[in-house]
């Protein structure tokens, strides 16, 4: 009965409201109810507190849902080593990639992955380091591409794969459409920013280059979490916005024409692009991954 209720906590945690999971789930919601307390009074704890606006999360109750996800992450990876080990060979790969990595490892990995294991399943995700970084953590994903971040927890390890330099993107009617070489940080502080999140890696990195430099925090007035959002949001803005992201960080296919790449020189700030992994004894997949992603940084640099 354990695990059938431990289902059930996930999936009211996940929902935020016992009706909205008991709808998912098929069941009733005093049905529900009873087997989130009888999980509740198994484990000694309170797991959630009940608002007017639906179900919060205890403190343990976040501890517990973080090791539920865990545990359920690594019994998939069970099941599936079981059947490669069986001699199905099928596999299974949870990817992430931050928006500005995703052009270098799709190519890396399509089509030559697909050929070579045309019976695996691809899980494909797209997000900024930070929330690449706690998804692995929680066992969500088996390898991840993005910037590499100065300090790593012990339970991930990285390994670079190459480096990667910042640009300025700004409108062709932006005054620094018309400098010409390389843009300082100071010739930058006067003008509106568009950014990602700031906890995002590559916004620290830049905020650690103006601190160094003792120069003032960017005029952030738009955050966006994905850089197309970024380039579209600069490039409709009138030619009032800026904003710095990597070079590479987009196909030239994907950059309106009425945007222009200005290089800029970032002291103390080394933007390296590689691959993060939990600490132990990587699937099939995940391995084979991991050597196309090396064969593809040794022409990328």
């Amino acid at each position: 009965m354990l695990g059938s209720d431990i289902t059930y906590f996930v999936a009211a945690a996940t929902a935020g409201s016992l009706g909205r999971a008991a709808e998912q789930l098929g069941m009733t919601q005093p049905a529900l109810t009873k087997a989130i307390q009888r999980l509740e009074a198994r484990l000694g704890v309170g797991l959630f507190h009940r608002t007017p606006r639906g179900l919060d999360l205890t403190d343990a109750g976040q501890s517990f849902l973080r090791r539920c996800q865990t545990a359920s992450g690594l019994m998939d990876d069970a099941v599936q080593e079981a059947r490669d080990i069986g001699g199905g060979h099928a596999g299974l790969l949870r990817l992430g990639m931050s928006p500005a990595s995703a052009h270098f490892t799709l190519n890396a990995l399509f089509p030559r992955l697909r050929q070579e294991r045309p019976a695996a399943v691809l899980q494909l995700h797209t997000a900024f380091g930070d929330a690449l970084l706690d998804a692995l953590l929680r066992r969500e994903l088996h390898l991840a591409v993005c910037p590499l971040p100065a300090e790593l927890p012990p339970e991930v390890e990285g390994e670079p794969l190459y480096d990667d330099t910042f640009s300025v993107v700004c409108h062709e009617s932006h005054p620094l459409a018309e400098h010409t070489g390389q843009l300082e940080l100071a010739d930058l502080m006067q003008y509106e920013f568009a950014a990602s999140g700031k906890h995002e890696f590559a916004r620290q990195m830049i905020e650690r280059a103006l601190a160094g430099a003792d120069l003032p925090l960017p005029r952030v007035v738009v955050e966006a979490n994905t850089l197309e959002a970024l380039v579209h949001i600069v490039a409709c803005g009138g030619g009032r916005l800026l904003t710095v992201l990597p070079r590479s960080a987009l196909p030239p296919s994907a950059i309106p024409a009425k945007l222009v790449w200005r290089p800029l020189t970032l002291p103390g700030a080394q933007r390296r692009i590689g691959f993060l992994r939990p600490r132990h004894t990587p699937s099939p997949m995940a391995q084979r991954a991991t050597e196309l992603l090396r064969e593809a940084a040794s022409h990328h640099r």
